[in-house]
């Protein structure tokens, strides 16, 4: 792998880690969705979709995940919309783990 260097990151997978990582914290703890719409949609700048995928149910929820965050980034973002960004990214690595031949099941507790 070569060093180079991105502030927000830049990949599929890699880029996705990084948004979700951004689910606990204090921004969403406090409630404050607006504010959290606005920081973690960084991770989202260089995010690419692989191209086999870009046709695909991946492709959809990712640009579904892009689209809630180009729309509520500036405001007007709730725990529901972040609670639909939550589920779309889950619903994302279950699919990737099936694209990768694995039999992922949904967790009773996620």
């Amino acid at each position: 792998m070569t060093e180079k260097t991105s502030e927000f990151g830049k990949g599929f997978v890699y880029n996705l880690i990084l948004f979700t990582e951004h689910f606990r914290n204090g921004y969403s703890i406090k409630g404050d969705y607006e504010s959290w719409f606005y920081g973690v949609g960084s991770h989202l700048f260089e995010l690419e979709i692989p191209g086999k995928w870009e046709a695909h149910e991946i492709g959809d929820k990712t640009r579904s995940v892009i689209s809630y965050f180009n729309r509520y980034r500036l405001g007007g973002g709730t725990i529901i919309e972040y609670r639909e960004v939550q589920r779309l990214v889950k619903d994302i690595g279950l699919l990737i783990d099936n694209e990768l031949g694995l039999n992922p099941i949904k967790g009773d507790y996620e």
